[in-house]
């Protein structure tokens, strides 16, 4: 079977490597690779792709379904991300190719990363970058987290680690779920959630029918010198309400990433990071394994992580 890897070789230990042989296996590396200038990708020789969007000229937007009918040896797609709804897995279904992704790669980097945005808003470090790195003693006065309510929206592996991280720092946790949790942590409405939570964590999936899902009527409910972060896709917030609400002193701070926006765009504590959460040298290596258990699972018709 030839396999393409669109990832980094270097992550990949000897082992996972050896683990291969018997295929045909081939690293393709580089930046904003074009798909289409590929020819192996669209003949009727099967073949296995894992590919991670970053080093694509196409990015999220690779694999529109009239390409994917073009790659006819195509026999399994593994995503090196955790997030697989960029790709029609249903449409891929139909086509008799698997769609794999790579779960719980990168939830340390990310549960800590949301500690670090917490911080950042709590030392008011967006308003020092904007009073050119010098600390104004009158007007930042810096918070700090222990005995502060962490609430925590979306329970999964993130949000279980940014719970456990919260109250090993001396913090309060709640948390809303949208199923049942068998948890130590104090399950709570919505509204209780954000009436109660001096630091909100959005961490839940984030799926195209939770647009705005965290509406004006909740984050309203929240005190002023409440702050929210988010390492989750932002179409679940309200931005634009959240950011006017900061701006007017009506909360304390907001944290997300973004890969057009900075610090410097809004007014007040408003914290904007490089998309950088997952980025650290043990999801790399994470994914790397993730990656190399997945194929040869498809290799042995036993496929795991299968998302479609």
């Amino acid at each position: 079977m030839n396999i393409y890897i669109i990832f980094p070789k270097k992550f990949f230990t000897k082992e996972q490597l050896d683990s291969f042989k018997g295929h045909n296996l081939k690293f393709i590396e580089g930046k904003k690779i074009d798909l289409e200038k590929i020819p192996q990708f669209f003949h009727e020789k099967e073949y296995i792709l894992s590919v991670d969007p970053t080093y694509l000229k196409d990015g999220w937007n690779a694999f529109p379904i009239e390409r994917i009918k073009r790659m006819k040896g195509l026999k399994a797609l593994c995503l090196t991300t955790t997030a697989f709804g960029w790709v029609n897995g249903k449409e891929l279904a139909k086509l008799g190719i698997i769609l794999t992704n790579t779960p719980g790669k990168s939830t340390e980097a990310v549960a800590e990363f949301n500690i670090y945005m917490m911080l950042s808003l709590l030392r008011k470090t967006p308003l020092i970058v904007k009073n050119s790195w010098k600390m104004n003693y009158d007007n930042f006065i810096n918070g700090e987290l222990k005995g502060l309510n962490a609430g925590i929206i979306g329970l999964g592996k993130i949000g279980s680690r940014v719970a456990e991280l919260c109250r090993g720092l001396g913090m309060n946790v709640s948390y809303w779920n949208r199923s049942k949790k068998k948890s130590p942590y104090k399950g709570v409405s919505l509204k209780e959630l954000f009436e109660k939570s001096d630091v909100i964590f959005s961490t839940v999936a984030t799926s195209p029918e939770l647009k705005g899902f965290v509406n004006k009527d909740l984050i309203s409910k929240l005190n002023k010198k409440a702050i929210i972060v988010s390492t989750s896709d932002t179409h679940i917030l309200d931005v634009d309400f959240i950011l006017k609400q900061v701006e007017k002193g009506n909360l304390g701070g907001f944290a997300f990433e973004s890969s057009e926006k900075k610090i410097t765009d809004f007014k007040g504590n408003i914290a904007v990071f490089p998309e950088q959460a997952y980025y650290t040298l043990g999801t790399l290596e994470n994914t790397a394994r993730i990656v190399t258990e997945t194929i040869n699972s498809v290799l042995n018709k036993k496929p795991i992580n299968k998302v479609n």
